[in-house]
């Protein structure tokens, strides 16, 4: 079969599945099916391109008339996620972690399924648990919390319990304190730019042999102010990535935490709330996006720290409804211009935007685990998420009525 002819054949298909084809989503089938393409991979784009034109300008029903011209392999789908090796026999404790600074996007909701998935495949509990100890530059929204358990449950999450870490603050403390009696923290008072230097060269500050650590903790709780004293854990100042030597584990905010008021003032960074909430609710499963990987390298230090045995870490790409909305950012800063009307807006890419669309939670999930599990970053396809939803719009349109 000539290039032209596996072009064609492969664009018809695609643009029967999604409604209409994508160079993106035949290229690789033509390559499969004629590897020569590859010498020449201008050319065959090229090629490619005109095809999907010339297949997009046909209707529905001439697309499928013309596919009975040629043969397609039928490949067996997958069902759900694929099996994860030591969990037969073990339970997958998941939890999905938000900031709730903002809502849930359509990114987010891919990590809440994956865990979901794999506490359902392995029977295991799915937690949902606030990240909420950064007042300032993360403030959480009040509104954010009901909200985000909202999208939770409509995405179909079966919610073991819902963690706030703004209410485990003496949790916190009592680890903090155990680490300073045990010498494997200290309390440093050096400004940030002799910090960041000591770092980068791999050298101890002369706070890391100070006696009186529990004395000048207690003076972050009383005396010190903001940026002028940080508790850090002690690692290997030799490490290879300096951003983790010695790295800080709270700080003091003294700005009022909308849920929690002025109660506390020094507060854990997201890395050491985490690891300490992860051990404590039995987390054996922890699937996060690649931009964490850093955070996995401080945790996995806490952890051995205090002996702990180490979850399960499955890296997962990171999934972009666009680049116009790739952060929350990007959403805050188009509601202040006008350019949507809330976090709500059916052009926003967040949970509730998706359901303002009438796009089903079922069709979400099912797009999500046919991406699976691997650690490429990708862009929200439109067409297979809409392919989705007309199948399980057909589906229970075609349900028996109860």
């Amino acid at each position: 079969m000539e290039l032209k002819e596996i072009a064609k054949k492969h664009a018809l298909k695609n643009a029967f599945d999604y409604g209409q084809a994508q160079p993106g989503g035949v290229v690789g089938k033509v390559i499969a099916d004629c590897p020569e393409a590859k010498i020449d991979m201008k050319a065959t784009m090229k090629l490619i391109g005109q095809t999907v034109a010339e297949v997009n300008g046909m209707t529905k029903e001439a697309i499928a008339a013309e596919m009975k011209n040629f043969e397609y392999a039928e490949h067996a789908q997958r069902e759900g996620l694929p099996d994860l090796e030591g969990f037969e026999g073990k339970p997958a404790n998941t939890r999905f972690a938000p900031n709730p600074s903002g809502f849930m996007t359509i990114g987010h909701s891919k990590v809440a399924v994956l865990c979901d998935e794999y506490s359902k495949k392995y029977p295991g509990k799915f937690w949902l648990r606030f990240d909420d100890t950064d007042p300032k530059t993360k403030k959480p929204l009040p509104e954010a919390y009901a909200q985000t358990e909202e999208d939770v449950k409509w995405l179909g999450c079966a919610i073991a319990g819902v963690i706030m870490q703004s209410e485990r603050m003496s949790i916190y403390y009592d680890y903090a304190e155990r680490l300073l009696k045990e010498g494997k923290a200290y309390v440093c008072t050096c400004t940030k730019e002799v910090l960041q230097d000591n770092r980068k060269e791999g050298e101890a500050c002369p706070c890391r042999e100070r006696a009186g650590g529990l004395g000048e903790w207690k003076k972050m709780q009383e005396t010190y102010g903001d940026g002028d004293a940080v508790l850090r854990l002690k690692t290997d100042l030799s490490h290879p990535n300096s951003s983790v030597r010695d790295w800080v584990m709270f700080r003091i905010i003294q700005e009022p935490h909308p849920m929690a008021g002025t109660k506390y003032r020094v507060w854990p960074l997201y890395n050491f709330a985490s690891a300490v909430d992860d051990h404590e609710f039995g987390i054996t499963l922890i699937i996060r996006g690649k931009e964490h990987e850093l955070n996995g390298i401080k945790q996995d230090m806490l952890y051995d720290a205090f002996g702990w045995e180490r979850p399960r870490v499955l890296v997962v790409g990171i999934l972009k409804a666009s680049e116009e909305f790739a952060h929350k950012t990007d959403i805050r800063n188009a509601i202040a211009s006008g350019a949507l009307s809330g976090w709500d807006d059916p052009r926003a890419p967040t949970v509730m935007g998706f359901r303002k669309r009438g796009v089903p939670a079922a069709a979400i999930r099912a797009y999500v685990i046919s991406s699976g599990i691997g650690n490429t970053d990708s862009s929200l396809d439109v067409k297979k998420l809409e392919s989705f939803a007309r199948k399980i719009e057909a589906a229970e349109q075609a349900a028996p009525a109860a």
